[in-house]
C-alpha cells in the first residue's frame, strides 16, 4: 500500500464549536498545531441559544408585555453584536493560519446548532473545548461538549483546558 501524503489525502471539513472563550481558543490552537492538514476546511461555529418563547414566536402570549418597537430594537442590537463577534472570530481564524469559514446558528441548545451545521457541511470531525465543569454541575446545568459528544454522528474531540 502506498504511503499517504498530504497531497494525496482527501481534505476534510472540521467543525470547531467557538464562542470566543479561552476554552474555545484552546480547541482551535490544539487543532491548528496537532491535527490540521493542508486542504482541510475549518468551520468555526458560533451557536446562539434562543429561548423557547422567542423561538416559537409566542412573545405576545408571554406573562409580560413588551412594546414591539422595543423588542425589534433589542433584536437588532443583538444581531449587530453577533455580527461584530463573527468578524472577530474570522480574524482569529486567519491569525491561526487556518482556511475556513465562520458560521452562526440559532438553536434552543447550542449543541443542537453545532450538530446542525456539522450535518450541513458534511463534517468529518467536531472539536469543542471543555470548561472543566464538575460532574454535578454538568448534570444540573448541562454541557455543550457532553451534548455534542453524545448526539454526534461523527467523531468528536473534546479539548481540555491547558494547564
Amino acid at each position: 500500500m502506498a504511503e499517504e501524503t498530504p497531497e494525496s489525502r482527501l481534505s476534510k471539513n472540521v467543525v470547531i464549536a467557538y464562542d470566543g472563550s479561552e476554552h474555545a481558543k484552546n480547541a482551535v490552537k490544539f487543532y491548528a498545531e496537532k491535527l490540521h492538514m493542508p486542504g482541510d476546511h475549518v468551520f468555526l461555529v458560533y451557536s446562539v441559544e434562543v429561548s423557547d418563547v422567542i423561538q416559537q414566536g409566542k412573545v405576545q402570549s408571554a406573562p409580560f408585555s413588551m412594546d414591539p418597537e422595543v423588542f425589534k430594537d433589542l433584536v437588532q442590537k443583538e444581531v449587530k453584536r453577533i455580527q461584530g463577534e463573527l468578524i472577530e472570530f474570522a480574524k482569529y481564524l486567519r491569525a491561526m493560519k487556518l482556511e475556513g469559514t465562520v458560521k452562526s446558528t440559532h438553536a434552543q441548545k447550542p449543541g443542537e446548532g453545532i450538530l446542525n451545521i456539522a450535518k450541513e457541511v458534511n463534517a468529518s470531525l467536531i472539536i469543542t473545548g471543555s470548561r472543566g465543569q464538575s460532574k454535578l454541575r454538568r448534570t444540573f446545568l448541562g454541557s455543550v461538549s457532553d451534548y455534542v459528544m453524545h448526539h454526534s454522528p461523527v467523531p468528536v474531540l473534546v479539548c481540555r483546558r491547558e494547564n
